[in-house]
């Protein structure tokens, strides 16, 4: 996308440009990922066995969760000076003494949130998140290499802890668990990866789309920054979006589709939780 929009935004200047500056030339060598474990192949073994024998079907997959049909989109931010707080309060109450990022903090004020909002039935959740590969591997890789390299990574927990006074906390706590395993190789357990999923499919799920580290509101095709990003595969997916601040300050964006009687709940413990801290 930074390499379209920074080719669009020279024509004007060079219509002949040939060339792109090395941070936006993309890497498209796939020798450099090593596949010990025959990933591929195990992959695809495990789709064809889903849903039936040599199942072939080409159907999209929209949701884990049920569309709603009453929907209502809804943006929100949180400011340097809210993520700060977050962290600040997760020092005070974590046993575990770990480097609180601001994507977890994110994750976990938005997750419990949500909890709270929804009031979901089931008694163990899922939430999952993606992890970029890249910087991880062993060697690592060229950041502008140009594929799919990112993992899964899933936390599971008991409903009724979230729905708790403390269950930012226990989100916050599952998430820095979730990253922690990443320690011990970012590709360990790969065999098991798909079938972890279908086992979780029952329960309620919760993910996430996007990354504040794709910088959305950077990307100029030559008419200016864009004013609003908007993640569309959420109408469908029921994650919740995360991206940059539009003000470029440390902020982070985040979009979420809910009814309306969830988004009005969530909207109020969003903002009321931020001024409790």
């Amino acid at each position: 996308m930074k390499s379209w929009a920074y080719t669009c935004s020279k024509l004007g200047e060079s219509p002949s440009l040939s060339s792109l500056p090395e941070n936006l030339t993309p890497f498209f060598d796939r020798s450099v990922i090593r596949n010990p474990a025959g990933i591929g192949e195990l992959y695809s073994e495990t789709w064809l066995k889903h849903g039936g024998p040599n199942n072939r079907s080409l159907k999209v997959w929209d949701s884990l969760n049920a569309i709603q049909t009453d929907a209502m989109k809804g943006l929100f931010e949180l400011t340097p000076s809210h993520i700060q707080k977050l962290k600040q309060y997760a020092h005070s109450k974590l046993k575990m003494k770990d480097q609180i990022s601001a994507f977890s903090v994110t994750c976990a004020y938005v997750l419990a949130s949500l909890v709270k909002a929804q009031q979901p039935k089931a008694n163990r959740l899922v939430f999952i998140f993606s992890v970029d590969c890249r910087s991880r591997l062993d060697p690592p890789i060229q950041p502008t290499y140009f594929g799919n390299c990112i993992v899964g990574q899933k936390v599971v927990a008991e409903t009724k802890k979230l729905l708790e006074k403390y269950g930012f906390i226990s989100a916050l706590e599952g998430i820095i668990e979730a990253l922690n395993r990443l320690k011990d190789g970012v590709l360990n357990g790969i065999e098991t990866w798909i079938s972890t999923i279908f086992n979780v499919m029952e329960d309620k799920i919760f993910a996430t789309a996007g990354s504040p580290r794709f910088e959305v509101y950077s990307v100029d095709f030559g008419w200016g920054r864009p004013k609003t990003v908007d993640v569309t595969s959420i109408d469908k997916t029921e994650a919740f979006s995360l991206s940059e601040s539009r003000n470029n300050d440390g902020g982070i964006e985040i979009g979420l589709v809910l009814n309306k009687l969830e988004m009005e709940a969530f909207s109020a413990l969003f903002v009321q939780g931020l001024e409790s801290f």
